[in-house]
């Protein structure tokens, strides 16, 4: 599964993405991380984040019957989109690397890019996701769902097997927690999280695209 975090991205009336990979190149060369675009214009921007990093390790040596201490060279990515439109900074990866994209682009925008953490209310995504008709749901996780006077259990139900999983979506609404979804034409699935973490099961780098606009389709 791939993780994806979303962020509001504002940036400032004087300031366009073409700018932004302007101004990244004349920054001094920073040989432990760095940004390399693969797409861009003033609207749109497409770029992976990489960061190196220094492990150090420990091999034993027969010969001189001493532990040898070894450093590798670790190399982390992670892909990200900007779309002035939707004012959305999407990050495949991690919430550690999300930060670090978050405020290199602080960096070298020198702050004229707002970017705030998109907060999903899960309540209302599942009430625009019952009104698409291209949505197939898979799953949903329940909490506090009462079976007796004062007995609350969480369960977790395979929507795929019953007759009207959005009748039984509609009626369990308030306690979701999880909803996990496909979007046609993509086979992939989508999962929300109430927390607002969202995770899709693997694609392909042609399928991308689409994911991430089906998926901006039912956040926006």
């Amino acid at each position: 599964m791939d993780n994806i975090i979303l962020y509001q991205f504002e940036n400032g009336s004087q300031y366009n993405l073409k700018r932004l990979v302007d101004d990244y190149g004349k920054m001094e060369a920073d040989d432990s991380q760095g940004f390399i675009f693969k797409e861009y214009d003033e609207h749109f921007l497409r770029a992976v984040y990489w960061q190196k990093k220094i492990h150090k390790n420990y091999r034993y040596n027969i010969n001189t019957q001493e532990f040898e201490e070894i450093k590798e060279e670790i190399i982390n990515v992670a892909e990200y989109f900007i779309q002035i439109k939707e004012r959305k900074l999407i990050v495949f990866g991690s919430k550690m690397m999300a930060q670090k994209i978050v405020t290199l682009i602080g960096i070298v925008s020198k702050y004229a890019c707002s970017i705030t953490e998109y907060f999903i209310d899960i309540e209302k995504l599942v009430n625009r996701l019952c009104l698409d008709k291209t949505i197939m749901f898979q799953k949903m996780k329940l909490t506090d769902i009462i079976i007796d006077r004062g007995l609350l259990v969480n369960c977790n139900v395979n929507l795929i097997s019953l007759d009207n999983p959005k009748e039984v979506v509609e009626h369990y609404i308030k306690n979701i927690v999880v909803i996990s979804f496909k979007l046609n034409p993509i086979a992939t699935n989508i999962t929300i999280y109430k927390t607002g973490k969202i995770s899709i099961s693997k694609v392909t780098e042609d399928e991308k695209d689409e994911v991430l606009r089906q998926i901006i389709k039912v956040m926006c």
